[in-house]
C-alpha cells in the first residue's frame, strides 16, 4: 500500500523524499515497481471491471452480497470478503435504505372487511398460494400519483402493477387484472389475496373482481400492517434506490421509473437474500422450468396503464 502511494504521487513529490518520510528504502521501492503484477492482482483487475459493470447495471442499488452472488453466477472465483475488499478499493457501495415502519391505512369506510387468512396460513410453500397487494404514492409536479402492485409472496415477484393519478378502486383493479394475465388467467383453487383494510381493497368493485377469479380475500387486522411486510419492504427499497426523493415531471415519467425498477431490475436482476440470492424470475424458473404460464407481466401492464 505504501509503495502504491509513492507510485500514485511520484509526479507530485520526489520518490526519495516520500521513501524517507515513509521510512522505506528507495531501492526496495524501485524493485517493487519493476516487478510484474501477480496473477491475483491481474485477476483483481478483471473482477473490478465486472463489479463496476454490475454496479452500473444495478444503478448503485447493490451491496457486496448480491454483487458476490452475481459473480458466482458468472463462475468467477471470488469470495464474499474479496468482493467487499474490491468494492471498497473501487470506492463503491450499495444505497442503504432506512428501516421501514408500516403506516396504518384509513379503514374508516362502509365496506365490509375480510378475515386475516394469511395469519392462519403462515409462510407460503408454493407459487400462487398467496398474493399480497399494496399501494404507495409518488410525487409529481403539482401533485401526486399512485402505484399499486400485486406480489406473489412465495417468489416475491411483482405480478401486476398500475400507475394512476387517482388512488381508487380502478387503480388496484388494473394491478390485479395485470397479475391474473401474467399467470395466463389459470389460477389454482384457494389462492389467497392479502391486503390492508383500505377502501380501495374493500370496495365492491375489487371484491367482485376477486370473486370472479375465484380468489379468497384476506385483510390485515386494524392498525397492523406487518402482515404485509414484504410489500412494505418492496416499496421502501424502491423509494430509497430509485425514487430518492425525486419529483417526477408527470404521471408518464413516474410510470417509466416504476417500469424500469420492476420489470428491468427487480423481477429479472435483483438478488433476494430470502430467495437464496436469486432473482424472482430465477426462483420461479425452478418451479416452472419451461416458462409455461409464468409470462412476463409487461404485456399486462402495458394493456392496463
Amino acid at each position: 500500500m505504501q509503495y502504491q502511494f509513492i507510485k500514485d504521487n511520484k509526479n507530485i513529490y520526489r520518490v526519495d523524499e516520500m521513501c524517507e518520510c515513509l521510512d522505506l528504502l528507495r531501492g526496495s521501492y524501485y524493485s517493487w515497481e519493476s516487478r510484474a503484477p501477480s496473477d491475483r492482482s491481474k485477476q483483481d483487475e478483471v473482477l473490478k471491471d465486472r463489479i463496476s459493470e454490475l454496479h452500473r447495471k444495478a444503478k448503485g442499488r447493490y451491496g457486496h452480497r448480491p454483487i458476490y452472488s452475481h459473480l458466482q453466477d458468472d463462475d468467477f472465483d471470488c469470495g464474499r470478503d474479496r468482493t467487499l475488499r474490491l468494492m471498497q478499493e473501487l470506492g463503491i457501495a450499495g444505497v442503504q435504505r432506512k428501516g421501514f415502519k408500516p403506516l396504518g391505512t384509513d379503514s374508516n369506510h362502509n365496506f365490509g372487511y375480510s378475515a386475516n387468512l394469511l395469519k392462519q396460513l403462515g409462510k407460503p410453500e408454493r407459487l400462487d398460494q398467496v398474493w399480497v397487494a399494496d399501494t404507495t404514492y409518488l410525487r409529481i409536479e403539482g401533485g401526486w400519483c399512485y402505484l399499486a402492485t400485486v406480489m406473489d409472496l412465495f417468489s416475491r415477484r411483482i405480478l401486476g402493477w398500475s400507475v394512476s393519478d387517482h388512488n381508487d378502486s380502478k387503480l388496484v383493479c388494473q394491478a390485479l387484472q395485470a397479475a391474473v394475465l401474467t399467470r395466463g388467467g389459470d389460477l389454482p383453487k384457494g389462492l389467497i389475496h392479502h391486503s390492508d383494510r383500505g377502501s380501495t381493497y374493500a370496495s365492491y368493485a375489487y371484491a367482485d373482481m376477486l370473486s370472479s377469479f375465484g380468489i379468497e380475500p384476506s385483510m390485515s387486522a386494524k392498525g397492523n400492517c406487518y402482515d404485509n411486510a414484504a410489500q412494505e419492504s418492496f416499496y421502501g427499497r424502491y423509494k430509497t434506490s430509485s425514487v430518492r426523493g425525486r419529483i417526477f415531471a408527470d404521471q408518464q415519467e413516474a410510470r417509466s421509473n416504476a417500469f424500469e425498477y420492476i420489470e428491468v431490475f427487480y423481477n429479472r436482476f435483483r438478488k433476494h437474500s430470502s430467495l437464496g440470492y436469486q432473482s424472482p424470475f430465477q426462483f420461479e424458473e425452478k418451479f416452472c422450468p419451461h416458462g409455461g404460464k409464468q409470462q412476463a407481466s409487461l404485456p399486462a401492464c402495458l394493456s392496463h396503464n
